[in-house]
């Protein structure tokens, strides 16, 4: 449970703290532009030492300042993340932590409505949520996502000499295979584990079947990087892999971005969520944050999603009291900004 957190030179905030005394539901409140997000972003960053909103860290950092704090108290540990024009730092209790290692420490779940590219945005916008999310509870996952980017890197690199080493090309193209095998098999397990808790979801929620999708282009690995080389050599670039790959989200077994309405799509990403949280349960109870998310809901929905509320801490943002279920409002701590 988090139970206090502090924001220095935090976006707009210039130092801020709020404690939570134990609750299991706080709602800030406020208009818009406020501050409310950055709270949620700043626990989130934490979480995964990535923004949701940006991929640019300097932004994180209120622009009269060159160092930006986070310091959140978390089952009686403390949690700090330093940010600085030249470095970011984490800690667990004052010792530092390399970020692969502090990484989903604290487990925390996020929907926000940004997360509208997940189904409007590119298949690089998905493969980041994909890869995030499973790096989240998967640090070997984790790990082969790095290091094959690092040997495509290289690889990429190579393809664009004047004079082409075959043999470093074979060496590293080896790599790959070993890693694209391992990376699609997780990303696979990963989303057949989402696709059992949807199951489970839609029907307590009385809501259309969600179903996700990993589209693998081809059975066998090594054939399809032999078959994409003379196309690699062309472009100068690898044009197979993991990469390249994304997936589909279905509504009752058709494409949700061309027939979902907008507040099927919405909908659809929070119980997408909510299946991620269930998911990341299983090593852990993570943290729930909501951004603005009921104000789009019917009743009866918001009283479907109270139910997967009671029992785990949740952070939510809204701009009005009248958007938010009275079952949560009367246990609620009201934090105004």
């Amino acid at each position: 449970m988090i139970n206090s957190i502090r924001l220095i030179n935090w976006r707009n905030f210039k130092d801020i703290s709020f404690n939570f005394n134990q609750n299991n539901l706080i709602i800030f409140l406020g208009n818009n532009a406020v501050g409310k997000t950055s709270v949620l972003e700043a626990i989130y960053y934490l979480s995964t030492t990535k923004s949701h909103r940006t991929s640019n860290y300097l932004s994180l950092i209120n622009s009269n300042n060159t160092t930006a704090m986070i310091d959140l108290n978390y089952n009686n540990q403390l949690y700090r993340a330093i940010l600085t024009k030249d470095s970011k730092n984490f800690f667990i209790n004052k010792e530092k932590i390399k970020p692969v290692d502090f990484v989903c420490q604290l487990k925390a779940i996020l929907f926000s409505p940004y997360d509208i590219n997940l189904v409007n945005g590119t298949k690089d916008d998905k493969r980041k949520f994909l890869d995030l999310n499973i790096s989240l509870i998967d640090k070997q996952y984790l790990n082969s996502l790095m290091l094959y980017k690092k040997i495509l890197k290289k690889r990429n690199e190579v393809l664009k000499q004047k004079t082409l080493d075959l043999a470093l090309i074979n060496v590293l193209t080896r790599n790959l295979i070993e890693l694209t095998t391992t990376i699609n098999n997780k990303r696979l397990n990963y989303l057949n584990k989402i696709n059992s808790y949807l199951k489970q979801i839609c029907p307590n929620l009385n809501v259309f079947r969600i179903s996700l999708t990993y589209d693998i282009p081809v059975a066998n690995i090594s054939e399809a990087y032999a078959n994409a080389f003379s196309k690699d050599k062309y472009y100068k670039n690898t044009t197979f892999g993991p990469h390249r790959d994304s997936f589909n989200i279905l509504l009752d077994g058709k494409d949700l971005k061309l027939y979902g309405s907008q507040g099927q799509i919405r909908l659809a990403i929070i119980i997408i969520k909510l299946a991620i949280y269930e998911l990341v349960k299983e090593t852990g109870t993570p943290i729930l944050l909501l951004d603005d998310v009921f104000a789009e809901l019917d009743y009866q929905k918001q009283i479907s999603l109270v139910n997967y509320l009671n029992n785990y801490q949740t952070f939510i943002t809204t701009t009005s009291l009248t958007d938010i279920p009275n079952e949560l409002l009367k246990k609620a701590l009201i934090i105004k900004l």
